[in-house]
C-alpha cells in the first residue's frame, strides 16, 4: 500500500452534485424559512424520491447537507437507493444552512417587500432587522469549501463524487463568489443566477485540486457540468419560494 507521503505533489477532481432541497410545506405557504424548520411537503416527498432515482448511480462518496430538516431529509432519501449507500460519509452542517433572514423569518415574502420599498433600498439589497447579509452567507460558503478541500486534500483517490446539499439563497451566492474568486468553465446563462434553484436542482460542476500536502492545496479550476438540472422533476409540480 502507498504512503500517504508517496502521493503528493498531485491533482485530485472533486465532482461536486450541489442540491437544492426538495418543496417544504413553508416553501408551499411562501413563508420566509431562513433557519427556520420546516419539514418536506407531499410534494416535496415525490421531488426527493425523483431525485434519488436520478442520482442512484452516481457514487457518493461524501455526503454534506445543511442541519435543516428540509435539506437533511432530502439528502437521507438519496443515499436511501443509492448504489453506494453503505460507503458514504454523511456530515450534517451548520455551515450549508439557508441565510438567517432575521425578523423575516417567519413572515409572508411581501413582508420583505415591503420593509425593503420603507426602507428605499432594493429587495436584493435589503437586510432585515437581526439577519446575514448576503457577504455573510459568501463567508460562510468559503469556510466549508475550505474545510472541504482540506478534507479531501488527504484522500488517496484522484477523483471523489460529493453530494452537498443546501438551500436557494445560499447556493446563488455561493455559484456566484466562486464564478467571482476561481477560474471557472461556466457555459450558462449569468442572468439566471439571480434566480433561485428550482427546488432538488442539480448544479454539479468539478473542482480541479492541485495539492502539495495534506491541508496544503490550491484550486486550479472549476468546471462546471450542469446548472440547475431539473429533468428528474418531469411530470412533477414546482412551488417558486426561495426563501
Amino acid at each position: 500500500m502507498l504512503s500517504t507521503a508517496s502521493c503528493f505533489p498531485r491533482n485530485i477532481t472533486l465532482n461536486i452534485y450541489f442540491i437544492r432541497h426538495a418543496e417544504s410545506e413553508f416553501n408551499v405557504s411562501g413563508i420566509v424559512q431562513g433557519h427556520l424548520d420546516a419539514d418536506l411537503s407531499p410534494n416535496g416527498l415525490d421531488q426527493a424520491k425523483s431525485l434519488a432515482k436520478h442520482l442512484k448511480d452516481i457514487k457518493f462518496e461524501y455526503c454534506y447537507t445543511s442541519d435543516l430538516i428540509r435539506a437533511s431529509k432530502t439528502a437521507d432519501y438519496v443515499i436511501e437507493i443509492n448504489q453506494n449507500k453503505e460507503c458514504i460519509k454523511y456530515s450534517k452542517e451548520k455551515l450549508l444552512r439557508e441565510r438567517n433572514f432575521g425578523e423575516a423569518q417567519g413572515q409572508k415574502k411581501s413582508f420583505m417587500i415591503e420593509k425593503s420599498l420603507e426602507s428605499n433600498v432594493k429587495f436584493e439589497d435589503y437586510v432585515p432587522k437581526g439577519a446575514e447579509s448576503r457577504q455573510d452567507i459568501i463567508e460562510r460558503w468559503r469556510l466549508f469549501l475550505k474545510k472541504l478541500c482540506n478534507e479531501m486534500s488527504g484522500n488517496t483517490a484522484n477523483e471523489i463524487f460529493i453530494m452537498v446539499v443546501s438551500h436557494g439563497a445560499f447556493m446563488r451566492e455561493s455559484i456566484k463568489s466562486m464564478l467571482r474568486e476561481y477560474n471557472c468553465d461556466f457555459k450558462y446563462d449569468l442572468n439566471e443566477l439571480e434566480k433561485s434553484a428550482p427546488n432538488t436542482s442539480v448544479t454539479q460542476f468539478r473542482v480541479n485540486l492541485s495539492v502539495k500536502s495534506k491541508n496544503e492545496w490550491s484550486i486550479n479550476f472549476i468546471e462546471f457540468e450542469s446548472f440547475c438540472n431539473k429533468n428528474h422533476l418531469e411530470n412533477i409540480s414546482e412551488t417558486f419560494c426561495d426563501l
